[in-house]
């Protein structure tokens, strides 16, 4: 404790011999921790006051940018979803599992022409597979028919309302010789799922 005692008052001793040395040493001192604040004030490590209000500016742009994009994204995966869960309840509502596709073509055909009041005559059943999937397949129905304008005009409308995705795909009719008699031949498609 002694020896830091005597090491101030000879220090002190020092600036009393020689003040203009140690006051010239303080100000040059000074002068340059005056000089490192000025920078610092002027030119700020983060930037200046107008360059930080321009980024927290920017950097909230960005956030409500990024907020409309999260809520389109939640609004379109929503979409989708729904979309899927419309896909997946269509395709068991309406493609015809394989085992059952030609009894239930057959059947609702049939029942078509009774309510219509058209007679069946013969039919043709072929089956293609749809490019792009690898489970589904077209199966295309040719049948002939005879009966009525009428009758026609009821079967098809049958046909529209049916509960079956039954396609109408091409349809020729042709006047008989007994009056008021058509032969219609028709070909419809429906949607089989391998299962």
């Amino acid at each position: 404790m002694r020896k830091n005692f005597e090491d101030t008052m000879r220090i002190s001793r020092k600036i009393a011999a020689n003040p203009q040395v140690y006051l010239k040493a303080l100000a040059g001192v000074l002068a340059a921790l005056n000089a490192v604040a000025l920078f610092f004030y002027l030119a700020p490590p983060g930037g200046t006051r107008q360059e930080l209000s321009e980024q927290i500016a920017q950097v909230r742009r960005q956030i409500v940018a990024t907020r409309g994009q999260t809520t389109r994204m939640r609004t379109t995966a929503g979409k989708v979803e729904a979309g899927s869960g419309q896909a997946e309840s269509f395709e068991g509502q309406y493609f015809l599992p394989k085992r059952l596709a030609y009894v239930s073509v057959v059947g609702e055909i049939q029942r078509l022409a009774k309510v219509s009041g058209l007679d069946e005559r013969d039919g043709v059943f072929t089956e293609e597979p749809i490019e792009g999937t690898a489970d589904l397949s077209l199966l295309s129905a040719s049948a002939n028919f005879q009966g009525s304008y009428a009758n026609l005009m009821r079967f098809l409308n049958e046909t529209d309302h049916s509960p079956m995705l039954l396609m109408l795909d091409a349809l020729t009719a042709a006047p008989q010789s007994k009056s008021g008699e058509i032969n219609a031949s028709m070909r419809f498609q429906a949607i089989v799922r391998e299962q």
